[in-house]
């Protein structure tokens, strides 16, 4: 499979903000969406080669088999989020997509061969090392020279169907 044959599991379009509250109000008043799911998350990753601690504010609304995520970068490696940001020009900014990796943890393992082979760095990457018990892997990909973006891939797996994380694909 090539990186581009992906793309039909595209599901998610997501923005930085400065303020996570002030950003739901409007997309709540602008587009119309009623209900977000927030969490505040911490998670070791690696970024560009470095074990960090990223802390992020996050809030996602599910619509239909896409998801529209606002994220406010808090501490750690924030810089994959607000390099190329102008967070003072607007309430949320594009940021990346993000593709889902569907089937068991050897396509998520496919995924990480493919993303090697193409010579993009991995912006973030957790785990670094897969192991049988996670359930929850996901890289940002510094897509940014060739499509202007980052193109967050994520495998979840199938005991977790129905998180608010991953909107359900086939509705």
């Amino acid at each position: 499979m090539k990186l581009g044959d992906r793309y039909g599991d595209l599901f998610q379009m997501s923005y930085i903000t400065r303020d996570l509250e002030a950003a739901m109000e409007h997309a709540k008043a602008t587009l119309g969406i009623k209900e977000f799911h927030t969490t505040d998350a911490e998670v070791d990753l690696m970024s560009f080669g470095t074990m960090q601690t990223l802390t992020i504010r996050a809030a996602m609304a599910n619509i239909g088999r896409h998801q529209f995520e606002i994220i406010q970068p808090v501490s750690g490696p924030i810089h994959v989020y607000t390099d190329e940001v102008d967070l003072s020009g607007h309430i949320l900014n594009f940021h990346h997509i993000a593709i889902a990796v569907r089937g068991g943890q050897d396509k998520w393992l496919e995924l990480l061969a493919e993303v090697r082979a193409s010579g993009d760095d991995f912006a973030f990457l957790s785990p670094p090392e897969p192991t049988p018990e996670d359930k929850v892997c996901f890289c940002y990909v510094d897509t940014r020279e060739r499509l202007g973006h980052y193109t967050e891939y994520l495998w979840i797996d199938e005991s977790l169907k129905g998180m608010p994380a991953m909107p359900d694909l086939d509705a």
